[in-house]
């Protein structure tokens, strides 16, 4: 086995690599330290960074879900409000209705509460066409038109009111495979069972008409349906807005676990990356020391 021989250029093409080689583990400690993150390119960790990758994919996927929630909220707090007008209107049609069915009544008392009853359809026709956000919230996924049309007598009253939007639902992602209903369509609302239009229409009429009976024995069970039909719609509003507040919390929830796996993968142990830091600077000064004796030049190397 022949004996290598070390020539003056080889101690030097060493040195200065192994010089190289304690600045690069140098500067990717410096790198740890400023940026607090332990993986700083995929070959640090190729595990860890695939890890880092799935997770952050999550949390993006969670924000979306949770701007998702945020922006529907104004929607169904409007839906609320206008399921809430209506029922109040229709309160007070009651109250009206109630007044009108006494036959003590002379016929101007009924022509009265009968324009106040028509004021009240037209403020119950009004909400069931609210508009948020430039959609109206009534129309299923028909939002970009009104969810009723009226058809008027000469005097401008109405005489009926047809619904030209839809029954399809809006379902938004609240997760992977989780959707909820956010919509109420104006048919479920104004018209399941009963037409509400068409019943305070038809009291409207009846009181101008005199026709008592009528209100007695049709027009309050049918004002009752149309009212119980607008409470069970806001209760549905109310149990789907529990619903986002919850998925909410879940999302809230499950982030702060994502981010810690996150912090686990990527990010350092500051305490350790000062303590090899401080012990990698202290072996490049003594790389640099005994360097400066192995490459200091000789008589030799001018020959």
């Amino acid at each position: 086995m022949g004996i290598q021989r070390v020539t003056s250029r080889m101690m030097t093409e060493r040195t200065l690599n192994a010089l190289s080689d304690q600045v690069r583990r140098l500067m990717k400690l410096q790198d740890q330290l400023s940026t607090q993150r332990r993986i700083t390119t995929p070959s640090d960790d190729p595990i860890g960074t695939q890890r880092a990758v799935n997770v952050r994919t999550i949390l993006a996927k969670n924000k979306q879900y949770s701007a998702s929630i945020t922006n529907m909220e104004p929607l169904l707090d409007e839906t609320d409000t206008a399921i809430m007008t209506a029922n109040a209107a229709l309160g007070r049609v009651r109250e009206l209705t109630l007044q009108g069915a006494n036959s003590t009544n002379a016929q101007s008392q009924l022509d009265a509460i009968a324009n106040e009853i028509n004021q009240l359809l037209e403020t119950v026709f009004s909400t069931a066409n609210h508009i948020t956000d430039g959609r109206y919230i009534f129309a299923g996924t028909r939002s970009s038109q009104a969810a009723f049309t009226a058809t008027r007598h000469a005097n401008g009253e109405i005489a009926s009111v047809a619904y030209q939007g839809n029954e399809e639902k809006i379902r938004i992602a609240t997760g992977d495979q989780q959707t909820v209903v956010i919509n109420e369509n104006g048919q479920a609302v104004f018209r399941n069972g009963e037409d509400t239009f068409q019943t305070l229409i038809g009291i409207r009429d009846d009181l101008r008409a005199g026709n008592i009976t009528n209100l007695q024995n049709t027009r309050l069970a049918a004002l009752d349906t149309c009212r119980d039909h607008l409470l069970r719609a806001v209760a549905r509003v109310g149990s789907v807005q529990n619903q986002l507040a919850a998925a909410q919390t879940e999302i809230e929830e499950f982030n702060l676990g994502y981010q810690k796996l996150l912090s686990n993968a990527i990010d350092v142990d500051y305490a350790e990356v000062v303590v090899n830091l401080n012990t990698q600077t202290s072996a490049y000064q003594a790389a640099l020391n005994a360097a400066s004796r192995i490459l200091q030049p000789s008589l030799l190397d001018y020959i």
